[in-house]
């Protein structure tokens, strides 16, 4: 009886660990933060290198690093808000920053030119935010054009910019990769099937780099965050029950990147920890069915407001 009672125990801790890990992290990371200052050049280096950087979670991170005295090289496709996010960083915070317009749903023939762009600087921080959606349908409805676009931006972009930049920062020591998935990937997500995916793809692929990376003195963070009011998010923040969910764009910055060098996972923001641990404790299957209900009310609320 007591082995049993000791493997009970056990299993107990486990699946506490797993159900609460998140909010636990973020919990740490936010002490963690108020309790040392970081010196984040010396930490990591002296450029970070934001994808998708121009406008929604990868402008929270600009800001952030050009104010910890970071230059930030921002690559995105919309070159009026790249030129307004580039002023708007030098005039606030006195830092360099490199404009790079690029479209990643081009594929690999980008990345040659954005080597170049990048070439003989220290690079000591890569954030892999650069993402889209697609329409709330069912998989075959989908156009097969947007299949090869889709997964160009959502998972290759995070894979080629990460080969760029790795070697240098493994060769010093020092570094910091935050890779930016979902609590989309945790789970399978009917109706936003390839978007689900391919955020399970990164988390995959974030969780396997930290490992890699860890002899080598290289960070590495997964950000798994649910709703945030972004250009991706707009239409379904505008309903009622988007305006319930979506956690405002600022808020969720300021707590997200307090837990930049402090958790290794993270929803990134207090009440996305407490949804996110919430979920854990439905059955998947359960889980699975209510999200395919919740989307397709969602999308016809959506298109209710068009």
């Amino acid at each position: 009886m007591e082995v049993l009672s000791l493997i009970g125990i056990a299993a107990l801790l486990l699946w506490s660990y797993g159900t609460f890990k998140s909010l636990f992290e973020l919990c740490w990371g936010l002490w963690k933060q108020r309790s040392e200052g970081v010196d984040y050049v010396r930490r990591y280096g002296k450029w970070a290198v934001i994808t998708g950087g121009s406008n929604g979670i990868g402008l929270q991170y600009a800001r952030f690093f050009a104010q910890k005295g970071l230059n930030v090289a921002i690559i995105a496709i919309n070159d009026e808000q790249l030129e307004q996010t580039s002023k708007e960083i030098q005039q606030q915070y006195g830092v360099q920053v490199k404009k790079i317009p690029i479209d990643f749903s081009e594929g690999f023939g980008v990345y040659k030119l954005i080597e170049e762009k990048l070439i003989n600087m220290e690079i000591g921080v890569l954030v892999n935010n650069v993402g889209i959606t697609h329409d709330k349908a069912y998989f075959e409805t989908i156009e097969i054009e947007s299949y090869e676009r889709f997964v160009n931006v959502n998972i290759n972009a995070a894979v080629m910019m990460s080969r760029i930049v790795l070697p240098q920062m493994k060769q010093r020591g020092r570094g910091l990769v935050i890779n930016i998935s979902s609590a989309f990937g945790l789970t399978p997500v009917p109706i936003c099937l390839m978007y689900g995916a391919s955020k399970a793809f990164m988390l995959s692929f974030s969780d396997a780099m930290r490992e890699e990376l860890r002899p080598f003195g290289v960070e590495c963070q997964t950000v798994t965050p649910l709703f945030v009011r972004t250009s991706l998010t707009e239409d379904f923040a505008r309903t009622t029950l988007g305006a319930l969910v979506c956690a405002n764009l600022d808020s969720f910055g300021k707590f997200l990147t307090m837990t930049i060098g402090k958790s290794t996972r993270t929803t990134g923001y207090w009440m996305h920890g407490i949804m996110l641990t919430a979920s854990n404790l439905i059955p998947r299957d359960i889980l699975c069915r209510l999200l395919h209900f919740f989307i397709k009310y969602a999308a016809a609320k959506i298109n209710e407001n068009k």
